[in-house]
Parts: C-alpha cells; structure tokens; sequence
C-alpha cells in the first residue's frame, strides 16, 4: 500500500513538472511582446522563410494642384522556382512582366510580348523585391513606435535616412536629391501568429524643381501582401 502511495506521488509529481514545462513553452512563444525591437526582428527572421506571396499596390501623389494615382497593380512571387509575375498600370499605360529565371518577358497594353535575358542582373531583381527591401529598412529602423491590435501589430518607423536614399537608388529613383528627401515614414501592419507583413504604407515628402519652380509633392504608396507560401501557377508566355 504504501508503494502504491508513492507511485501516486511521483505521477502526481510527473504531471505538475509536465505541465510546468508545457506553460512554460507555451508562455514562451506567446507571450505579449512589448519591444518593438524584438517584433522586428521576428518579422525579418519570418520574411526569410517566405517562399511566395501575391501582392496589390498603388501609389498616389499629391501637390498643391491636388492629386493624382500615379500608378497602381498587383502580382505574385516564387522565390523556390525564382518566378515573377506583376501587372502595373501608369499614367493610363499598363505593362506586364513575367520573370522565368533568367528570361524576362514584358508587353505593353497587351501589346505583343518582348523577351530579354536579364542574367547579367537576375540577381537584383530579387535583391530589390518588396521583401527584400523591407528587411533592410526594418533593420536599420531606429525611430519605432508599436501600437497592438486584435490581429496583430502596427509599426510606425521613421527609417534610416541614408538608407531610404539607398533603397531609391536601388529601384530607379536615383535622379531624386538627398536634399530633396523631406521625411519619409513607413508603417507595417504585421499578423500575430506568422509575423508576416500583410500591409505597408509608405509616406514620402519632397521638393523638386520643376521648370525652375520649387514644388512640394507628397507620394503615399500602400502595399498589401497576402497568400504566403501558396502554390503560385507562373508560366512563360505562349
């Protein structure tokens, strides 16, 4: 009998460690997080296990005439099978791109196709992408705020400036000044249980001299990214 009393003991004993350990885990990894820096960083550890996603943008200026959509679009990625596919329209002008490795394939208005090897420069069309970009930012962000919501997080960060110029440089916009870079802020809408960034908006303040008159513009830029790491169908043209 008094064996038997132990063995209880000990069971009793066993259960309260297990279920110890499985709160502990469990407080471990849900835990509410307060630190903008440690959200940040499991949003860029999360980005780096992506495998695709789709995506929707636009982009908006405003100047003291008032405002216009600049351009707007949507598309998808396979980083696995180094896929692309995104339809932009512009200026009342829409140009597709499909991406097959090293082949790109572009129309215009749907217009008849044009095949280019970007080998020479593959690597940086990657490097560039959305993903790509936000990491760098979200790395080198100093200026963080962190508000939570009921599905996650919101960040609001005033980035790096020499890296906001960088990243310019980096997708075409090089012919903007250093000194005409006013402000720049970005905000993320990051999901509670992937880390993922489902939405970014990006809010850009300059001055350009325009035919000798120095104008202030405003350019807001919302992307919304969604369907991570489904199977994403991306086919060379016919």
């Amino acid at each position: 009998m008094q064996g038997k009393n132990i063995d209880i003991k000990l069971l009793v004993i066993l259960a309260i460690i297990s279920l110890t350990i499985v709160s502990a885990v469990y407080y471990t990894s849900h835990r509410e997080i307060t630190d903008p820096s440690v959200l940040i960083a499991k949003t860029v550890d999360a980005s780096k296990d992506v495998n695709s996603y789709r995506f929707a943008l636009s982009t908006n200026l405003s100047t003291p005439e008032g405002a216009v959509e600049m351009m707007s679009g949507d598309g998808c990625v396979d980083y696995r099978n180094k896929k692309l596919h995104t339809t932009v329209t512009a200026m009342n002008r829409s140009i597709e791109m499909v991406v097959i490795g090293d082949t790109a394939y572009v129309r215009e208005s749907y217009g008849s196709w044009q095949t280019q090897n970007v080998s020479g420069y593959s690597g940086s069309i990657w490097e560039s992408d959305q993903l790509a970009q936000q990491r760098s930012l979200l790395a080198n962000a100093t200026n963080v705020t962190m508000q939570k919501e009921e599905n996650g997080w919101v960040l609001d960060i005033i980035p790096d400036r020499e890296e906001v110029i960088e990243q310019m440089n980096r997708t075409g916009l090089e012919t903007i000044k250093e000194e005409e870079l006013i402000d720049f802020s970005i905000k993320y809408w990051i999901e509670k249980d992937s880390y993922h960034i489902m939405g970014i908006e990006n809010k850009i303040e300059l001055t350009m001299n325009i035919q000798g008159l120095v104008t202030p513009m405003k350019l807001n830029n919302s992307v919304k990214l969604y369907d991570y790491n489904k199977e994403m169908e991306i086919e060379a043209p016919i």
